[in-house]
């Protein structure tokens, strides 16, 4: 009986080890492809294409994801925010309050044909919030069938807040906490920021920008120059030394990292951007770096450039612009009626039109968008960078042997964490993300496939 099972089992443990080889070699297999791509990947295969809601409706203001009608003449908000809010106080035309609860919240309307009602939701116990002013006319079947028309009830509504269902981040998430850089580095820069900068906590978001940007420029000053590549994955404090110290230098890249830490640093929520474009890495139709601050009290983001001296750029009415705006108005030369403070130094002094000196001035943004003229092209491509605020760097890896963040974050980056881009033109970021993944979940499928059959072969190893 022995000797008559001998064959089977030679035969089954031969099957097994031809399992567990193939599995194997797949497994290497896509090891190999999923390094060829990580190796050979293009500049512009780093990030995702996105909607400029995404970009610039964070989820801290209310957003009206859905309304639903209760009654004919009730109406129900659906609404997502980063924080949860129990009660509303409901104002028909400034006046005739009533309340609503939740983040559903429903309260009465007025449906007098064609009449313009304007109803402001006040959140209870956030006093920093944007209220939500919505305005609602109504068309009802009636009217319609007296013109001979069978149609439903209308009701037209405008919101000055985002309605409709988007990816969303809160503002937080654009915010990198810097812990790679050190608890003492850290602290001794926000010593920096409250008793060299004067920077406190009562001040307003604009405030504390006009005190940190003359600051930033003067240490800055001569360092403009190309950066060593150690100073690309170098972290932005130890950056800012080498750079104010005269033994660095930086492109507009590193101007951009230095006012992103200092920003957050000073309380001013902030990030990267960078707008480029290239064919091949080698064809570079454009290519520049800056940052946005988001403005509390205005809930928009404020388009920042160090390495041009820019501070912020405002419309006629006081409201700063972004960069996406910044982008389209470039694309028509629609830019009057527009402002920019700068930092009026070094940079400035032979500009026509632009008086003082070492101070910050408000000049029309069409005397100093020159550069923006160039770089802000139909060409471009606006990426914006999720935490943590490292490089993406390609054909140099040496980074990644001596910064962890910068490793990680690379890899992140790559996989799971795109950079998210707005552009004129069609993108293939959303293609290239699912190929990435599908390769790398299929690497570990393979290699989970490979060690199970291993194990179980040695479990089921017959005996001596």
């Amino acid at each position: 009986m022995t000797l008559l099972s001998i064959p089977g089992k030679a035969k089954l443990m031969t099957q097994r080890q031809w399992l567990i080889r193939g599995s194997a070699l797949l497994f290497f297999l896509l090891l190999a492809i999923n390094l060829y791509v990580f190796f050979t990947r293009e500049w512009e295969s780093s990030f995702s294409p996105t909607s400029y809601a995404t970009l610039y409706y964070p989820l801290d203001v209310p957003t009206i994801r859905e309304w639903k009608l209760v009654e004919r003449n009730r109406i129900q908000l659906n609404l997502a925010c980063a924080n949860d809010i129990k009660e509303w106080r409901v104002l028909t035309d400034g006046g005739k309050e009533q309340s609503a609860s939740g983040m559903k919240p429903s309260f009465l309307i007025d449906t007098s044909l064609a009449v313009l009602h304007t109803y402001r939701l006040i959140p209870a116990g956030h006093t920093n919030m944007m209220p939500i002013e919505i305005s609602i006319q109504f068309y009802g079947e009636e009217f319609y069938g007296s013109l001979g028309m069978k149609h439903n009830d209308v009701y037209i509504v405008r919101s000055n807040v985002p309605c409709g269902e988007f990816e969303q981040f809160s503002v937080s998430d654009w915010v990198d906490d810097y812990k790679y850089v050190g608890e003492a580095n850290l602290a001794e820069a926000n010593r920096i920021v409250h008793d060299q900068l004067g920077i406190r906590d009562t001040d307003p978001t604009l405030t504390r920008m006009e005190k940190l940007f003359p600051y930033l420029r003067k240490k800055l000053k001569g360092s403009g120059g190309v950066p060593k590549d150690d100073e690309r994955w170098m972290d932005p404090y130890r950056l800012f030394g080498e750079m104010a110290a005269g033994t660095g230098k930086g492109w507009c890249t590193q101007n951009a990292q230095v006012y992103v830490f200092w920003a957050i640093r000073a309380g001013i929520p902030t990030r990267f951007v960078f707008g480029a474009r290239t064919q091949d890495d080698r064809i570079v139709y454009t290519g520049h770096s800056w940052a946005e601050s988001y403005i509390r009290e205005q809930h928009r983001w404020a388009f920042v450039d160090l390495s041009q001296g820019e501070l912020y750029v405002t419309d006629r009415e006081g409201q700063v612009l972004n960069t996406a705006e910044i982008f389209h108005l470039n694309q028509l030369n629609a830019f009057d009626s527009t402002f920019v403070t700068i930092y009026a130094d070094w940079a400035w002094e032979k500009k026509p039109g632009i008086t003082g000196k070492d101070t910050l001035v408000t000049v029309p943004f069409a005397l100093c968008n020159q550069f923006y003229r160039s770089e802000f092209n139909p060409q471009s491509i606006l990426k914006y960078r999720r935490p943590p605020n490292v490089e993406d760097v390609r054909e140099i890896y040496s980074g990644f042997f001596t910064d962890k963040t910068f490793l990680l974050g690379n890899l992140e980056r790559y996989l799971f964490k795109p950079q998210l881009a707005y552009s004129l033109y069609p993108t293939e970021g959303g293609h290239t993300y699912f190929v990435r993944r599908f390769l790398f979940f299929a690497l570990v499928a393979s290699l989970v496939v490979w060690m199970t059959l291993v194990v179980v072969g040695r479990l089921r190893k017959p005996k001596a």
